[in-house]
């Protein structure tokens, strides 16, 4: 069980406190997405007020109280009904996507050129949203490791998230521990501040969960994984037996453009080790509230070995309710790298 029993979680819609909520559900899905508060509340009052636009704070005060809001944002879904009403906010992400962004059409005549992505995020930005006030502050906003620039890139119709997105950099190499960039928001008790952040690697700092520590709840999916890999170099078939292959073959073709037949049985070699560990993991823990996705968590868990390790946080989702409070993780177990081909 946690010891830290203390959670006193505060609602906000502009400067009015909310004294009473049924539940509220915090969901952060990754993928550079806005994330959301889903609110349940019951008090007559708020039903009969405007809320659409109206700003949103929330404070999670789990362990003690926040200095900053776990979630700020605006309410941009109202669903009533005779006896309550829900609503959802979305932080302020969600001005640069869907029907609440000026799209973009970059042509010959109109584009981005010479820009950076911090660049053009900064002219898009103060162009248009923060036009009267400063509703996504750029003080925290940084360029992505490595620079990425907008020059030659043509899109019609195009959101400026969806922009950031086909344009960041991804590793797609198997064969190297390259992280990716993740565009987050970062409340500074002011304001939402956006910026640009690098995964978390298998070196850095994990957070260790176990039964009799954190962990309240664990459920693991596994995949079938691949045994027999194969891909073609120059009309040569490389083929790759990962392990043993007397229980049944799974094929699966080798991921990636090769030159030499070595360079493809080394990819063969990640992405089966990798597909092995890869589960669908889900972890209800009592801790790690604050962590954000492309944290590390550090699993202890005796009845999976194979799951004994770091993996990633890539999705989350934080429940209150009365006075319960649950977390629940969504991980990815980390790659292994081509140094444990060489050493295998």
């Amino acid at each position: 069980m946690s010891t830290n029993s203390y959670s006193r979680p505060r609602l906000f819609i502009g400067d009015k406190e909310v004294i009473s909520f049924k539940s509220v559900q915090f969901s952060d899905t990754g993928n550079n997405l806005a994330t959301s508060l889903n609110v349940n509340l019951t008090d007559p009052e708020i039903r009969r007020s405007a809320l659409m636009n109206k700003s949103v704070t929330f404070f999670l005060n789990y362990g003690s109280d926040d200095t900053v809001p776990f979630f700020r944002g605006r309410i941009r879904q109202v669903n009533p009904s005779d006896v309550a009403l829900q609503f959802t906010a979305y932080d302020v992400m969600s001005l640069l996507t869907g029907n609440e962004c000026v799209k973009l059409s970059l042509t010959d005549e109109f584009n981005y050129d010479g820009f950076t992505l911090s660049q053009f995020l900064n002219d898009y930005i103060t162009t248009n949203i923060n036009i009267n006030e400063t509703i996504i502050g750029l003080d925290m906003l940084n360029e992505t490791d490595p620079v990425v620039s907008l020059s030659g890139v043509r899109e019609e119709n195009i959101s400026p998230l969806e922009l950031i997105n086909n344009n960041i950099a991804k590793n797609e190499d198997s064969l190297s521990d390259v992280r990716n960039n993740l565009l987050t928001v970062v409340d500074d008790g002011v304001k939402s501040n956006i910026c640009f952040i690098k995964e978390k690697s298998k070196d850095d700092v994990a957070v260790p969960f176990s039964y009799s520590n954190g962990i309240d709840k664990l459920s693991i999916r596994k995949r079938p994984a691949p045994n027999l890999l194969f891909t073609s170099i120059k009309g040569n078939r490389v083929t790759y037996k990962h392990n043993n292959l007397s229980t049944g073959v799974t094929a699966e073709k080798i991921k990636g453009n090769f030159d030499y037949p070595d360079q493809a049985k080394q990819a063969a070699f990640v992405q089966a080790t990798y597909a092995e560990r890869d589960s669908e993991i889900n972890l209800i823990a009592n801790k790690g509230h604050y962590l954000k996705n492309g944290n590390m968590i550090l699993l202890d868990v005796p009845d999976y070995p194979e799951q004994i390790g770091k993996h990633k946080i890539v999705s989350k989702q934080v429940t209150c309710s009365n006075s319960n409070v649950t977390c629940q993780f969504t991980l990815s177990k980390e790659k292994p790298l081509l140094s444990d081909y060489l050493n295998s």
